[in-house]
């Protein structure tokens, strides 16, 4: 007998389906149920399906229906299934506030999960093992400029081989002709690319950018994957073979690489076009193994656990967090982002707390509402990584979200972080261990304004322009000058010239944002985390090391040799056509832009991911090295910009402030660009700003604000190691007062007097 048996429950009785109440008179002896995880994409107008025991209209497509019923009668599938389109009542609020809140019992009560994605061909998870065992097997038995015809290789392989080359579909993205001239086994590259793309066309379905759907997967048992189309229902193996195969991908894929350059002195442009191919597969597929990784540790944590896994295990319920949020999710009502994680969650809200505190779609009062009670019920002050949209007499560290009119995603739960523990009896205060006694003042230096109207899909649009435009620069010794051009008028790039217009573009925000830091480092950092992708009509566009290769030989290459190399008196309007795999780049964010004001006057319109990939890119940061770091027992936690600012906050303004250097060094330097003759080097007068955060614009720091104390609380674990999303800055504004946050430190360290310390936030 199953440990809790549902409400009710779909059957398949003599081949006949009708949903009943398992524990009904005249019911069907149920001594075991299966569990569905599917996705219902677009709703329908309302019907009646027809099947007994479904007494209300339904919304999802019946097509569906039928999908679900042909899958009942697959081998190895029970007659008894859960399914959430049919065995629960949508339109019955209590209904539905009763059977979220069973939603674990139910998924470990099961004795499988069986997961249904839309796909368009069946495939074998096991054949993609094998044939990328294969390739491995192939690049330890012979080199990578062996003749695979003479190497001592079993006739079978030499067949294998024969085959992915001569037989099978061309899917390496190369033409053949290219790949022939390299001198790399056809077969080897066909073979891999095959299998790279089953692995990458499974996660980046449907299914997987969903929020229910993530639910499912931590608490189902036995996964088992089907694949259906409107011919063919078929089984592709188990969630753990295909968990495994995403990281064994991105390990087949990083050896391939080492595999073809280990026997060449010199590459040849069609070598570094395939190396730049199987370079763009490792940075997806490491991404996608980061994935897998949050989710095979929530799993871990949920089975070892029990019911109540969350209740003393902060590093997991980090976990979680990131794990939903590294691929931002949809739900199609904004109040399931918080209600699609309450299995996970389980016992977090009762049914009757569900119906009141979990209703409508008010993100502020289901964020308020969710981070609150996550904080009484463990003990831990959970909160945001975020800069809040206004302010709260009490809880106020639970930062206030702004309602977005775009798309909202799992996004509002990136840099989710224990502040510290809840004060006991305090009515919300919060104890948190921090660095406080900050040298220094904060002081504005940059604007950052957060507008709507990004441009249609794939625009990317870049416009610089210096504050020294339209003014003279010195050239000769006395009084000769020129004067400095301002390129207003837009630039279309080509496909084909686009790597090389994107490194000078993040050569200028170096120069503005981090002037003080390595602007060729700077560049690396930004477009590793960007990961542009754009088209090509030749392969040697875009070869491998493309950040470095697209600008060498030209004054790019490495600006500070030039001493025209002056941020300044530049400009430049570039249109591209370009698309960022960057976490930043997402639904919620697509149609967003910022317009950014240096005190010395130089401005920049962007794409919102670049501008915030480029803030938390600058030397000294611990945000913007990787999108999320591996930590503890295979757990992630992110590590880029998401959270720093909220999509709902279109219009408003956030300022960087510095607490050392001098924010006049900007003006001093731009003075010096012009004053400087154009044949010498500009060396700056002042130390640009450090210690570096983000508010927002409404925050001020005065003369009469002499008593206040700053400080910052570091987000990662007790021992101090650096397993946190970033630095929370806080204030109080007079001695024994209670601290309160303004921002967000985007240096990891701040100059400080005192060291860490307890403190009292309110």
């Amino acid at each position: 007998m199953a440990a809790v048996l549902p409400s009710r429950l779909l059957g398949m009785v003599d081949g006949k389906f009708r949903v009943f109440n398992p524990r009904g008179e005249g019911a069907p002896m149920v001594r075991a149920f299966d569990i569905i995880s599917h996705t219902w994409n677009d709703p329908t107008p309302e019907y009646k399906c027809g099947i007994p025991g479904v007494d209300w209209p339904l919304t999802i497509d019946p097509i569906k229906i039928e999908e679900i019923k042909k899958l009942m009668t697959q081998p190895d599938v029970l007659p008894f299934m859960w399914v959430d389109c049919l065995c629960l009542n949508q339109g019955d609020e209590d209904e539905k506030c009763t059977e979220i809140a069973k939603m674990y019992e139910y998924y470990k009560s099961a004795r499988k999960c069986h997961i249904l994605i839309d796909m368009k061909e069946p495939w074998n998870p096991q054949g993609v093992v094998d044939n990328l065992k294969f390739v491995d097997h192939i690049r330890t038995n012979i080199h990578s400029t062996s003749l695979a015809a003479e190497s001592m290789l079993t006739p079978n392989m030499r067949q294998r081989l024969s085959m992915w080359e001569n037989e099978a579909v061309w899917t390496f993205p190369l033409d053949k002709t290219t790949v022939r001239s390299a001198g790399i086994d056809m077969g080897v590259l066909n073979c891999y690319s095959t299998c790279i793309g089953y692995v990458r066309s499974l996660f980046t379905n449907f299914y997987f950018s969903r929020v229910w759907t993530f639910e499912e997967m931590l608490l189902g048992k036995n996964i088992t994957l089907w694949g259906i189309n409107q011919v063919t229902m078929f089984c592709i193996g188990q969630l753990d073979t295909w968990m495994d195969l995403a990281i064994d991908s991105a390990d087949k894929a990083a050896k391939l690489s080492e595999w073809i350059e280990e026997g060449r002195v010199l590459n040849t442009s069609s070598i570094d076009a395939i190396l730049g191919k199987i370079e763009e597969d490792v940075v997806y597929l490491m991404f996608l193994q980061r994935q897998v990784f949050g989710i095979h540790g929530a799993r871990t944590d949920i089975i070892n656990g029990g019911p109540r896994w969350w209740y003393d295990n902060y590093q997991g319920v980090c976990n979680v967090f990131s794990a939903v949020s590294i691929r931002p999710r949809t739900c199609y009502k904004k109040g399931d982002i918080f209600k699609g994680l309450l299995g996970v969650f389980n016992g977090l809200f009762t049914p009757e707390e569900i119906k009141t505190k979990l209703k409508g779609d008010d993100m502020e009062k289901l964020s308020f509402e969710f981070f609150k009670q996550l904080s009484l019920k463990t003990g831990g002050a959970w909160t945001r990584l975020v800069i809040t949209s206004g302010e709260r007499e009490k809880w106020d560290w639970i930062p206030v979200v702004a309602n977005p009119n775009s798309l909202l995603t799992t996004d509002c739960f990136a840099g989710v972080v224990r502040l510290g523990n809840l004060k006991t009896g305090s009515n919300g205060l919060a104890k948190a261990s921090a660095m406080t006694s900050l040298e220094g003042v904060p002081r504005k230096y940059m604007k950052i304004t957060l507008r709507e109207g990004g441009g249609a899909e794939g625009e990317f649009n870049f416009v610089f322009k210096g504050c020294n435009c339209g003014r003279a620069v010195k050239t000769g010794r006395f009084f000769g000058t020129e004067p400095i051009p301002s390129h207003d008028q837009p630039v279309y790039v080509a496909g084909d010239e686009t790597g090389r217009m994107l490194v000078q573009c993040a050569t200028i925000l170096g120069g503005v944002i981090d002037p003080s830091g390595n602007v060729v480092d700077y560049r690396e950092r930004l477009l590793n985390n960007l990961r542009p992708l754009w088209a090509t009509t030749d392969p040697n566009a875009k070869p491998k090391n493309w950040g470095r290769r697209c600008v060498s030989g030209t004054f790019w290459e490495d600006p500070h040799r030039h001493p025209d190399f002056r941020t300044h008196n530049m400009s430049m309007n570039y249109r591209m056509n370009v698309i960022c795999a960057s976490r930043l780049d997402n639904e919620s964010t697509s149609k967003l832009s910022c317009h950014v004001r240096v005190k010395c006057g130089c401005t920049i319109d962007a794409p919102f991911p670049l501008i915030f990939e480029a803030i938390t890119a600058v030397q000294g940061s611990s945000l913007g090295r990787v999108t999320a770091k591996q930590g503890n027992e295979g757990r992630i936690t992110l590590h880029d910009g998401m959270g720093l600012v909220q999509v709902g906050d279109v219009g408003k303004a956030f300022d960087l402030v510095a607490f050392g250097g001098n924010i006049h060094a900007y003006r001093m330097h731009a003075r010096s660009c012009r004053k400087t003759r154009i044949d010498q080097f500009v060396d700056p007068k002042l130390g640009f700003p450090t210690g570096r955060a983000l508010v927002r614009e409404e925050f001020t720091h005065g003369v009469a604000d002499g008593l206040r104390d700053y400080g910052y609380v570091p987000t990662g674990d007790e021992s101090g190691d650096d397993t946190g999303s970033g630095n929370l800055l806080i204030y109080r504004k007079r001695p024994l007062g209670n601290y309160k946050i303004i921002g967000v430190c985007i240096d990891n360290w701040i100059q400080h007097k005192r060291g860490r310390s307890l403190v009292t936030i309110q």
